[in-house]
């Protein structure tokens, strides 16, 4: 065989090699990325969830709420008891992550569930590289020690249960990709069927439409949804000092009618029967009110500058708010409806206890 040729061969066969060591490596790298590919939270939202709070930045968040003047005063918001064990333990968590939480796990979602109450939710968060090792040391660190946990197995998926130091009981289904947490298992449960069926909350045409990238940074997200009221509505959530501000917007073209719709099947409310009332009536509300002095204090500062009164109307009005500082118990109905002469403004009815 001649020199020329042996040489052709080899460049041919280096060429090749090298080709072909590039495509498996470029294939190797591809895989990687989606195998660590970001897992997206709201397909194990269940659809049937009636309100998601989301942040992507729970460190973030929790600073902010730290720095709220009723948390500087031992004064905490109790929205979510799930959120309230997640506080306590973030600092706990940080302590064994000394470079902080992966950006994976720095994202979180509660989705809230009917009956509203505090156990009726669940937390979600995803897991990066080495994050499910993180939660195992942190579960055994401190989760306590005097009732062994307890695993179930359901549609062949781990949920645990773990006795938490209040005597209340976690369920969470942890795997490499996320994690869930509730104090109903069946809640858990529910996540699974969700995960399994893949109809979750990310397959819901009207939510995804909502979720559209923002156009100013919020430290969180809320959506809500009333049934028979009204679809999706979103609240962009900020925090400073002594307020926490909530813009939002309805998405549904028109919510008029249906609300009306809804509020004409709802049953007489106590305090009000519905014989004695306009069938104009459209709003209702019951407060608790524990400070009158400062709510009729806020009320007479409000009339006094929109025009001044006479000074019998003054002396009126002091005996008026005298009187219900002494006698008026601490809950105020209120009832709005139309008056026959829909130019006017709407009337009122109030009833104090």
């Amino acid at each position: 065989m001649k020199l020329r040729t042996i040489v052709k061969i080899a460049i041919t066969s280096s060429v090749v090699l090298l080709c072909s060591g590039f495509a498996l490596y470029s294939f190797f790298r591809l895989s990687a990325a989606l195998v660590h590919k970001d897992f997206n939270l709201y397909e194990l939202v269940p659809s049937t969830t009636s309100a998601v709070f989301v942040t992507d930045d729970v460190l973030e968040f929790v600073a902010e709420v730290d720095e709220l003047t009723c948390s500087k005063n031992q004064q905490y918001l109790h929205v979510s008891k799930l959120f309230s064990y997640l506080k306590q333990g973030l600092y706990a968590l940080l302590e064994d992550t000394p470079h902080g939480l992966s950006r994976q796990m720095n994202q979180m979602l509660i989705s809230f569930h009917e009956p509203d109450n505090e156990r009726n939710q669940v937390l979600y968060c995803r897991l990066g590289n080495g994050d499910k090792e993180l939660v195992d040391r942190f579960v055994r660190k401190y989760i306590s020690s005097l009732y062994p946990p307890k695993t179930f197995i359901y549609k062949g998926e781990e949920i645990v249960i773990y006795p938490m130091a209040d005597g209340d009981f976690l369920a969470c289904y942890l795997t490499s990709d996320f994690m869930a947490l509730s104090f109903q298992k069946k809640l858990i449960e529910n996540v699974i069927d969700t995960y399994k069926s893949g109809k979750s909350l990310a397959d819901d045409s009207t939510f995804t439409e909502i979720r559209a990238p923002k156009k100013s940074a919020a430290v969180a997200t809320v959506y809500t949804r009333m049934k028979g009221m009204m679809g999706w509505t979103e609240f962009d959530m900020k925090m400073k000092d002594d307020f926490i501000y909530f813009s939002g917007i309805t998405h549904d073209a028109d919510t008029c009618f249906a609300f009306i719709n809804q509020l004409r099947q709802q049953q007489s409310v106590k305090g009000f029967p519905g014989e004695v009332l306009p069938s104009t009536a459209f709003y209702f509300s019951r407060q608790g009110i524990a400070d009158w002095v400062s709510l009729l204090s806020y009320g007479n500062a409000q009339e006094q500058s929109v025009a001044a009164r006479t000074s019998e109307v003054q002396n009126r009005d002091k005996e008026f708010s005298r009187y219900l500082i002494e006698n008026a118990g601490q809950d105020l109905v209120a009832c709005l409806f139309q008056r026959e002469d829909t130019l006017q403004g709407a009337a009122a009815v109030l009833s104090l206890s």
